[in-house]
Order: C-alpha cells, then sequence, then structure tokens
C-alpha cells in the first residue's frame, strides 16, 4: 500500500436536491419494477468486468465511533427513489459547472504520478457525473466510489462503463464521510462535488479528508453555498433550508464552505468564488484544489 496512489474523491450529485426533473431526463435509462426493486434492496458494493488497474486499494475499518455516530439506518425505498431522481434531474447543472470541473480534475490528474495502480474514491459517488473527467488520466485507475445511499451504485455503474473498457477498476462501498474505509495517509487526492453541504458535519468529514491524505495530496471541491454578493437570496437561502434538509437528503443551502475548508488545517487553498446562472439558490458556488 505504500507505494499505491490513492484519489479520494467525494463527489455527490447523489446527495442532492429538490431540483426539477431536467428537460433532458426523458433520454435516461427507464426501469423496470424488477430494477426498481433491485435499487431498494441495495447491494452496497459492487465491481463490474474484470479491472486492468494493476493493484487493488484495500479497504480498512472506518473508525468504529464515528461510523456508529453517523453511518445511520435509511430509507431504502426513499434512497431508491432519490437515486433515479438524481441519475436524470442533474444534467443541466452538470453542464453548467463542467468547464470548472474540467480544469480541476486536468489539474488533478497532471499532478498524479502516471501509475497503474492509482485510487480514486469517490465519497457520496452519486450516480458517478464526474465519470466523464477521469477519462483524461494517463494511466488506468482505480476508483472507490462511497456512498450512505447504496441504490445510486446501479446508476455509477452505468457512468463508470468507459472508464472499466479503458481498463480502470470501479468499485463502491458503501459509507459515510465522518467515517472513511481507509487507512491513515493512503490517498492522493479527494474530490468533492456537491457533498459537504449534506454531510452532517462538514468539519469531521474534511477531517477524515485530512486523515487519509498522503503528505501534499489534493483535495478537489466545488460546492454549493450561502451567496457572498446578494443579501436578498442569502436570507431566502437561510429561509428555506430547513424545508431544503427535510426534503433532499440534508442538504444545506446556506453553509460556508469554503470558510469551512480554509479553517480546517490544509498546506493551502487555491480556490474561487463564483455564480452560476438559472439554479437560483444553487448558483453561487466555491471550487478549488486544497493540499495537505
Amino acid at each position: 500500500m505504500a507505494l499505491n496512489t490513492i484519489v479520494v474523491i467525494v463527489s455527490t450529485s447523489a446527495l442532492h436536491h429538490g431540483i426539477r426533473p431536467d428537460r433532458r431526463a426523458a433520454s435516461a435509462p427507464q426501469l423496470s419494477r424488477r430494477d426498481f426493486a433491485g435499487l431498494a434492496l441495495g447491494c452496497g458494493c459492487w465491481a463490474c468486468a474484470a479491472p486492468t488497474a494493476d493493484a487493488l486499494a484495500a479497504l480498512a475499518p472506518p473508525p468504529l465511533e464515528l461510523q456508529s455516530k453517523f453511518d445511520l439506518p435509511r430509507d431504502k425505498m426513499k434512497d431508491a427513489g432519490f437515486a433515479y431522481g438524481m441519475s436524470v434531474g442533474m444534467v443541466d447543472y452538470e453542464a453548467a459547472v463542467a468547464p470548472s470541473k474540467k480544469e480541476l480534475f486536468a489539474k488533478m490528474l497532471s499532478a498524479l504520478p502516471a501509475r497503474t495502480d492509482a485510487l480514486v474514491v469517490e465519497l457520496g459517488m452519486g450516480s458517478f457525473p464526474n465519470a466523464p473527467y477521469y477519462q483524461a488520466s494517463r494511466a488506468p485507475l482505480d476508483i472507490v466510489g462511497v456512498d450512505p445511499n447504496d441504490s445510486m451504485a446501479f446508476f455509477a455503474k452505468q457512468s463508470a462503463a468507459p472508464l472499466l473498457k479503458a481498463g480502470s477498476s470501479v468499485r463502491v462501498t458503501h459509507g459515510v464521510g465522518e467515517a472513511l474505509p481507509f487507512a491513515d495517509s493512503t490517498a492522493d487526492a479527494v474530490v468533492c462535488t456537491l457533498t459537504l453541504c449534506s454531510v452532517p458535519s462538514p468539519e469531521l468529514a474534511l477531517a477524515e479528508v485530512r486523515r487519509v491524505l498522503k503528505p501534499g495530496g489534493q483535495f478537489l471541491f466545488l460546492e454549493h453555498v450561502l451567496s457572498e454578493t446578494d443579501p436578498n437570496l442569502a436570507a431566502a437561502q437561510q429561509k428555506l433550508n430547513p424545508k431544503q434538509v427535510a426534503r433532499a437528503d440534508g442538504c444545506n443551502l446556506n453553509r460556508r464552505t469554503l470558510e469551512t475548508i480554509r479553517a480546517a488545517g490544509f498546506a493551502s487553498v487555491d480556490a474561487k468564488y463564483f455564480e452560476l446562472s438559472d439554479f437560483l439558490y444553487l448558483n453561487p458556488t466555491v471550487a478549488g484544489i486544497a493540499r495537505a
């Protein structure tokens, strides 16, 4: 394990949102009753196709105290419906953030050693909307997704198909951000897109990110946040936050995530605040790369 290159990706359109169904959702895969029942049962992990990445990183037991506190029982039928909604409802949003993601991933991937055992771990992998950005990797990757919603694996598997065909390995395991199933100092990077809005404790999740990162490891993030430029929008985000948390799997509209990241103890944080258009409460955004 000492020689493994590990990228931990904390990505999650999985943990979002009460967004309207995307107008292009008609092209999304249709589920049969059997498919939906399978989502509700939730396998908790999968590894499809024989991977050709040279080594598969071993998982480690997460911190037990944190796991018992944060990895709580979930409503499987609700998770199944939410997973399907996220798989078809975020196309427009993902198109809007694609330029920022492309730039960030290119920077992160270029800094990774060109090895065939690089490990990518997605916390809150969701439907794996970040999959296309890994096709620019110089070598096959060992990708491990960590997500509390087991129904997401069905859609992540579909998104992962091109990576699997190219020789990367893709796995998904059940878990939460506050108790990552990796040993200390094993990750070369952590990628977190639309996840810190919904974890119960961003501070503890970031502490886990720092724990699993190797010295100098990268933490790539893109998160929607409380507006810094529009007081009226910020007030509306504050007012609507309780309803958003209740209906969107814990998603908060009013977090100041960049401040939380800067206070988490990283050696450096290179980030920017910007605003999207047409996504109302999700317009304010922060993105960047921190170094352990």
